[in-house]
């Protein structure tokens, strides 16, 4: 019996979920805390653009040089880039930085997710998912499963990489759909 009792302090010591806390997603309005954007209970974005009268191995040209200047962070790859099906699939950090406040220790966040941009008939699609918090040693962990201590700065922290997100997928259609010739 002293055995069996010495090996369940074992198992909950050495086990690294012991005390974690789960903390399910908070989702209001198809939104993760009201903010970001939620499908089947994943963060997802997804634009599409309608480009006029250009060829697709033009757009698609337009979206691989966009990507090139814009995704140039450590670590962003863009893994498949196809002319022929017009689709350009890559992994992109983001990071948000939290100021230090009086109500706020602050910070800095960095994210990665997918970044896939289709190109076909005039238009191109542009959907990020597979959003990532990267912790303390580069451990990934899924936006929808991340848990902070501090509700409040975790909306702020969520609303800047929103904001993020949606300055990057303006800045994609500034320079696919509104190319400027040279």
């Amino acid at each position: 019996m002293r055995f069996f009792l010495i090996g369940l302090l074992m198992a909950f010591l050495i086990n690294p979920s012991y005390g974690v806390v789960d903390c399910p997603p908070a989702i209001t309005n198809g939104k993760l805390y009201g903010i970001l954007p939620v499908v089947n209970q994943k963060l997802s974005y997804s634009e599409v653009a309608d480009c006029g009268a250009v060829s697709q191995a033009d757009l698609f040209r337009r979206a691989r040089l966009w990507a090139a200047q814009s995704c140039h962070a450590p670590g962003d790859t863009f893994s498949l880039s196809d002319k022929e099906t017009g689709d350009l699939v890559g992994r992109v950090s983001q990071v948000v930085t939290l100021p230090r406040s009086e109500h706020s220790a602050g910070g800095v966040y960095t994210f990665q997710y997918s970044f896939i941009i289709e190109c076909t008939n005039r238009k191109y699609r542009a959907t990020i998912t597979q959003l990532d918090v990267l912790e303390n040693g580069g451990k990934a962990t899924p936006i929808e499963t991340y848990c902070q201590k501090n509700e409040a700065d975790l909306r702020v922290i969520y609303a800047a990489l929103d904001g993020q997100i949606r300055d990057r997928l303006a800045s994609l259609q500034e320079g696919v759909k509104n190319y400027k010739p040279f």
